[in-house]
């Protein structure tokens, strides 16, 4: 590679780093509900908001779950769980690692030693109308990919209610959490949970 090739990449590099760099993390205050047995277990994403960076590893997910659990000597672990593409589709995951939480509620996530990681914030939690839900904010920032963050809505079962959904997506904007203006997702969990459904309703 040439030297003027070589600085035209490198000062490409740096303005696309600096214009994502213009938006930096939020640190919202995390849930007073929030307890780690509270949000142990399983969830259901019915919804997000994501940039760019997270929507790379998630493009193709459907199904998708996440597993709270607590390990030996406090460890705390986040397990991504989806399909590809379709309910029948590959299983994958990635089991994300909780530590350094201050205060309650807000940890640093990481997925593999050495990796950067993010900001994780259990940001509401609660109970309506029988309908159990929690919302978690992530957010991270590096020189070379700019802030990128996301947004996910989380409940017990596989869906929620429109005015519930509404109503946490109100509180997250009333925050400036979505500050780029992101459509909302919907996750797809139709057909992902047969069995699951049948129990509910009997």
């Amino acid at each position: 590679m040439s030297k003027k090739l070589a600085l035209t990449t490198t000062l490409a590099l740096f303005a696309l780093a600096q214009t994502g760099l213009a938006q930096t993390c939020r640190f919202p205050a995390p849930s007073q509900n929030f307890t780690r047995d509270r949000y142990s277990g399983e969830w259901y994403e019915i919804a997000k908001f994501q940039t760019a960076g997270g929507a790379y590893f998630e493009k193709d997910c459907v199904c998708t779950q996440l597993n709270v659990t607590q390990g030996p000597n406090g460890a705390f672990y986040a397990d991504n769980i989806c399909r590809n593409l379709v309910p029948e589709g590959n299983f994958t995951n990635a089991l994300g690692n909780l530590f350094n939480e201050g205060p309650a509620g807000r940890f640093k996530e990481q997925f593999f030693p050495f990796a950067p990681s993010v900001d994780y914030t259990i940001l509401l939690m609660g109970e309506r109308d029988g309908e159990e839900y929690s919302v978690e904010y992530d957010c991270g920032t590096s020189f070379l990919t700019g802030t990128n963050y996301c947004v996910h809505f989380l409940a017990r079962k596989p869906t929620m209610s429109e005015g519930l959904l509404q109503t946490l997506v109100d509180e997250v904007n009333a925050l400036d959490l979505n500050y780029e203006g992101l459509p909302l997702q919907m996750t797809k969990q139709e057909g992902c949970w047969k069995n699951a459904e049948e129990s509910m309703t009997q």
